[in-house]
């Protein structure tokens, strides 16, 4: 704030009465040569100055935290302000020169305050042009005041750091003196060039040394670091990009005063005025955020998962977000961008943007819950939803700036499997009659985790009860050729057999989330409130018959982590995303814990998941996601209606989830919802498919690309379309970055000798020669013959 014409002369008056009266009480503190001059009012003065504050409490000048991939490659970076800390040896001793010499050209020589330069500024500013008398350490305590108070937002402060006071002098006089006592010169100097601004959003010399000439603070040359000491005194109207000749006029200015002082030689000056700034030479300032990062929505959930579930950062949301943005932290995730690249290469090939359906593609290590790989079809962050731009994580629950999570359709019937296994039913020997259609009347018991509760006609599509339409082979069914064909009527029967209270505790011992929250069993939220039940007589999914289809919003990201905990034999592991956080004093910072433990015995995992190798054999439904040379194991699955489909698939070594499902608000989706329907279906709807790597008819392994002018129209596949077209492309090109673990097999399986799901053959023939052969028929002995009776007599006229 500029002071009024006529309050200059007044103020330079009072500072001169000020320093008049101080010279005498500083003058040893200050290292002034005279100490004689103390009068009686200066020894009042004195006591009231040392009565201020003292110390200077201020935090260290923020540095902006990096985030790192796996290989250690940027994926983004959180500040206030763009700086880099050094130290003193990192600075180029002649930008150290500089800087003093432009500055304060005796600080190595006086103390807080420099009694001759304060004396000459007073008798120039009398004339009516103020002239600032403050000393290097003085700019140092009001630019450190002014950080402080920016950065607990305390406007306040901010308004007392700036103003021109003779009380506010006085105070930063007073740090400065404690500071000359506490610290070397160097370490005020290394402090001050750490802070200071050097304008076009530089912080700090480092900062701005790469900024605007694209060195190191200990490479610049001499014109470099003229140029720069120059810029902080008015780092707007001097910043060479905007106004190169203003800059080069100030870089010349200290040029001048260095030569003065002897630091340089004219000669030396005469070359360095030479120097043209190279606006070409200029490196962008880093990336500020998730929007500008190479992977959005991916940042985006490490930026969550810092700011709400890591509370090593701080007690709060706005704590942790102060820590993240100016405590310097390196951030360490485990993504590999290669798995990164194969899953959002495999998504965007098939589903643009902008399509009317979005998809999805999570990857899981199994047995530690690392997130390898988060991708989905809206992948850059904005309001621009015509560009297709989101600011949601459709993988992610709603905590986590989720979309309020997807419906697993049949990929639950792994959890049925699960519950089955650990109930003792045998998968091999017990079968069930599955027939086209199974009907169960209002009033069947399905053994609800509150009290055994009943079906609810009025919840189900048939008065009186709930009529299941299977799908697959029907017929007498074991759990292999259940999954294998993903039999519906198979299926609702074997989770009424063993309950659906313990199908859906299944769900939840292998890692299931629900999108909002809720706890599986009872529907309690968070916050302790039931979940909003759309009709009076709906269930909760602790109640729900309906639960094996999977008709229930869970996280994707859950739902590809429930099958990792099959896939590492029972190993349940939270998915996690951060490694380590450590800052620039090597403090580590605790990052949230996979929480790893064994949640179903290994040989019930080890037998699902040999019972969901068929699913991928030449007749299972994901058949189309078939991989040469693999053994695989999954489920596919398809919502009510078909808004949504998914096939999830693991190894031991990589566990994954593909979904595809409708745009509810894409105009060309809304098109699509039919009579009595809720979300549009996928089966007629268009998607650019520019490079569909997919499984035609011709086979499991066979490769087309469909034209982008024509694009793709879905038929609402889950094996073809999320299996084939996403989760198979991504698998193909992680799989060789893996170790080939073979699955831990049970002693009877079926598959024993298979090595590939190729190798299963035939599942249809297979399951008529395993089907047990019909009881024998006991035939009742025959009864003793009668004699026979005698002929009788012919009839008259007979021959």
């Amino acid at each position: 704030m500029r002071v009024p014409n006529s309050g200059r002369r007044l103020y330079s008056a009072m500072m001169f009465l000020l320093v008049s009266v101080l010279g005498g009480v500083l003058a040893a503190g200050l290292f002034v040569p005279t100490a004689g001059l103390v009068a009686e009012s200066g020894k009042a003065f004195a006591s009231a100055l040392n009565s201020l504050p003292e110390e200077l409490k201020v935090a260290p000048p923020s540095e902006g935290s990096k985030v790192l991939m796996a290989d250690g490659s940027l994926l983004t970076t959180f500040f206030d302000q763009n700086r880099k800390n050094v130290t003193i040896d990192q600075i180029a001793p002649i930008m150290r020169q500089a800087q003093v010499g432009i500055e304060d050209d005796r600080f190595y020589e006086h103390g807080a305050l420099d009694l001759r330069a304060t004396l000459r500024a007073l008798v120039r500013s009398g004339s009516g042009n103020m002239q600032g008398g403050s000393t290097l350490t003085m700019q140092y305590v009001k630019l450190a005041l002014l950080y402080d108070a920016a950065a607990r937002n305390d406007t306040a402060a901010i308004e007392a750091a700036n103003s021109r006071t003779v009380t506010r002098k006085i105070l930063e006089l007073r740090y400065a003196i404690a500071l000359e006592k506490q610290l070397t010169k160097d370490q005020i100097l290394e402090r001050y060039l750490n802070i200071a601004f050097f304008g076009d959003k530089s912080y700090g010399v480092e900062a701005a040394a790469q900024h605007y000439f694209g060195v190191a603070a200990k490479d610049l040359t001499l014109p470099q670091a003229a140029m720069l000491a120059g810029i902080v005194r008015n780092p707007v109207t001097t910043n060479p990009i905007t106004n190169v000749a203003a800059a080069t006029e100030r870089m010349r200015n200290v040029l001048d005063r260095l030569t003065e002082l002897k630091v340089i030689t004219p000669a030396d000056a005469a070359a360095a005025k030479t120097y043209q700034f190279d606006k070409t030479k200029v490196v962008a300032n880093p990336a500020r955020g998730c929007a500008a990062s190479r992977y959005p929505h991916l940042c985006d959930y490490v930026e969550q998962v810092l700011v709400k579930q890591t509370p090593s950062l701080g007690d709060s949301k706005a704590s942790r977000y102060n820590t993240l943005n100016q405590a310097g932290l390196i951030i360490q995730t485990q993504i590999d961008p290669r798995f990164q690249d194969a899953a959002q290469e495999s998504v965007s090939n098939f589903i643009a943007p902008t399509d009317p359906v979005d998809g999805m593609m999570n990857l899981i290590q199994p047995g530690t819950g690392l997130i390898l790989a988060m991708a989905q079809s809206k992948y850059e962050i904005g309001t621009d939803t015509a560009k297709g731009q989101t600011y949601l994580n459709y993988n992610a629950s709603n905590e986590l700036n989720g979309k309020g999570g997807r419906e697993g359709g049949s990929t639950f019937k792994a959890f049925t499997l699960t519950a089955a296994v650990l109930a003792g039913v045998d998968p091999i020997d017990d079968y069930i009659k599955a027939g086209k259609t199974v009907f169960f009347k209002n009033g069947t018991n399905f053994g609800g985790c509150a009290g055994n509760r009943n079906t609810t006609a009025t919840v189900y599509d048939k008065k009186g009860g709930w009529e299941v339409v299977g799908s697959g082979l029907a017929g007498d069914l074991n759990m292999y050729a259940g999954a294998t064909f993903s039999s519906n009527t198979y299926f609702t029967q074997l989770e009424k057999q063993v309950g659906v209270c313990n199908v859906v505790k299944a769900a939840e011992a292998l890692g299931l989330k629900r999108a909002d929250g809720a706890n599986l069993q009872t529907g309690i939220l968070p916050n302790g409130k039931l979940i909003n039940q759309v009709n009076a007589g709906e269930f909760v999914d602790g109640e729900k018959p309906t639960f094996t289809l999977g008709n229930t919003a869970v996280t994707p990201l859950s739902l590809a982590s429930s099958y990792a905990t099959l896939a590492a034999r029972g190993m349940r592991c939270d998915p996690i995303i951060l490694k380590s956080i450590t800052d620039n004093k090597n403090r580590q910072y605790a990052v949230p814990s996979a929480n790893c433990q064994q949640a179903i015995p290994q040989d019930v995992a080890d037998r699902v998941a040999d019972i969901l190798h068929g699913p991928f054999s030449g007749d299972g439904t994901a058949r189309k996601a078939m991989i040469s040379g693999y053994l695989v194991s999954g489920k596919t699955g398809t919502q009510t209606d078909a808004p949504t489909i998914l096939t999830n698939g693991f190894t031991p070594d990589i566990a994954g989830s593909a979904i595809i499902t409708s745009d509810p608000k894409h105009p060309e989706a809304i098109k699509n919802i039919r009579s009595g329907q809720v979300l549009p279906q996928l089966a007629g709807l268009r998607v650019h498919g520019a490079h569909i790597v997919i499984s035609s008819g011709g086979g499991s392994t066979d490769y087309y690309t469909v034209n982008s002018k024509t694009g793709y129209t879905l038929s609402g596949g889950s094996g073809p379309e999320a299996g084939g077209s996403i989760w198979r492309p991504t698998m193909l090109k992680v799989l060789p970055l893996l170790p080939k673990t073979e699955f831990v097999r049970p002693k009877d399986s079926p598959y024993r000798n298979a090595r590939t799901n190729a190798s299963i053959g035939s599942m249809t023939s297979y399951f008529e020669r395993l089907r047990p052969p019909p009881p024998p028929v006991t035939v009742a002995p025959a009864a003793p013959a009668a004699p026979a009776a005698p002929a009788p007599p012919a009839a008259p006229g007979n021959p």
